[in-house]
């Protein structure tokens, strides 16, 4: 006989049927519950964060009232943003208006700065091929007179130096605040506000020279710009030999500025021939002052009248040789300092220029405009280390392949291509 033996009560070892659902609906109640509360949590925060997002604004601080500070001006004052614009300029407003030098937008610029209010066709000046032609103090004077319709309060402080003294000022200003330094390669603001003065030279592979030629008696009027390609020049005369052509590209020649000012650039891609050596080595300015008299009076427009020798010889200003073409980046063109919640950004000839006149010397600053919209939005907006160095990161970015585009055909664009 077998006998078992069980402790009264333990009949089972598993619980009865109602325990189990009863902590199976307890499990599913907590991560219900734990559910809704993290929803809620992330929609809570979602909520706030794009609140924050929509309310967050900066003070933008524009240094410089050429075309490409006046540009910038136009872009922060309506990129939703900006609450406020500073405007500093050294120069007075007659110096601003009344600068002579004649510019050439582009149809990319043209189309980037239509997007921000400026109205070609109330502005003076003339289209040709896509471009619009007009005087520099033009188109200060127009874009200054604009100033009062842009959505955002704009001060603008003509006559004004931005120094270190300024620096102090901006301590003062609460917010988050966006310094953009547009005054020029000369200026000193980026070094007032800490960024390094330290510049790379590319070559932009090419042997170029200038000329500049005045005629007082002429008006300020915008032409057109002209262009020729593939020229070669006959120097024996200057006893240069063996300067035949031996299969190297010639020059090419622009023509451009009012009427009164004339401006003439010679550009031949990097090569050893005989003829560039020649311009390159020998210092004979009468050589290059015939080169580009000869230019002039060949291809000027048909409306102007022919250079003589002795109007040349004291109205004309030139290159006596031939240099190598180079552009000059700034290393470091954005920046942010935490102790004063402030970025500072260089823009136009402070970020990057080139040591020759093209006619379009404006256009590679306003091209380093277009992703400034997105550098400012993100700039209001970053809280942490990391979305603050991202945001330097894209801007650095930018200006990095503006400077690789120009290398790689901006000349050939600007002048090849006109």
């Amino acid at each position: 006989m077998v006998v078992s033996w069980m402790w009264p009560g333990i009949m089972n070892c598993s619980d009865p049927p109602e325990y189990d659902m009863l902590d199976s609906l307890l499990a599913v109640q907590q991560l219900v519950i734990s559910a809704v509360i993290v929803t809620a949590f992330v929609a809570t925060k979602t909520l706030v964060d794009n609140f924050r997002r929509r309310q967050a604004k900066l003070t933008a601080v524009v240094v410089g009232a050429g075309p490409v500070g006046l540009s910038t001006l136009m872009v922060a004052a309506r990129s939703g943003r900006v609450t406020r614009v500073l405007l500093y300029e050294e120069q007075s407003k007659m110096q601003l208006f009344n600068q002579p030098h004649q510019i050439a937008l582009d149809s990319r610029s043209a189309i980037f700065l239509k997007r921000f209010g400026v109205d070609f066709d109330n502005m003076e000046g003339c289209w040709d091929g896509g471009c619009f032609f007009t005087r520099l103090g033009v188109f200060q004077e127009y874009m200054l007179s604009i100033v009062y319709r842009l959505p955002v309060p704009v001060e603008v402080r003509l006559g004004t130096k931005f120094t270190r003294d300024t620096c102090k000022e901006l301590e003062s200003i609460g917010g988050r605040k966006l310094v953009l330094a547009c005054d020029g390669a000369n200026g000193q603001t980026v070094r007032h506000l800490g960024i390094s003065d330290e510049y790379i030279q590319h070559s932009c592979r090419y042997y170029g020279a200038v000329a500049a030629l005045e005629r007082p008696g002429l008006c300020q009027i915008p032409l057109r710009e002209r262009c020729a390609n593939n020229l070669h020049f006959d120097l024996t005369a200057y006893g240069a030999d063996n300067l035949d052509v031996d299969g190297h590209q010639g020059f090419s020649l622009k023509i451009f500025g009012t009427s009164r000012h004339r401006y003439m650039s010679l550009l031949i891609p990097k090569c050893e021939s005989p003829l560039v050596k020649a311009l390159r080595v020998v210092l004979d300015r009468s050589m290059m002052r015939n080169i580009f008299l000869k230019c002039f009076n060949t291809y000027k427009s048909d409306s102007e009248s022919s250079l003589g020798d002795a109007f040349a010889l004291k109205h004309m200003k030139f290159s006596p040789r031939l240099f190598e073409v180079k552009l000059s980046q700034r290393v470091e063109t954005a920046a942010y300092f935490q102790d004063t919640d402030t970025f500072v950004v260089a823009e136009g000839e402070a970020a990057r220029c080139y040591n020759i006149h093209t006619g379009r010397d404006v256009n590679i600053g306003i091209q380093g405009l277009h992703s400034l919209p997105e550098f400012i939005d993100r700039a209001a907006v970053c809280d942490s280390e990391h979305t603050i160095l991202s945001t330097l990161s894209f801007k650095s970015h930018s200006a990095e392949q503006v400077c690789k585009d120009f290398l790689r055909h901006g000349l050939r664009d600007h002048i090849l291509k006109s």
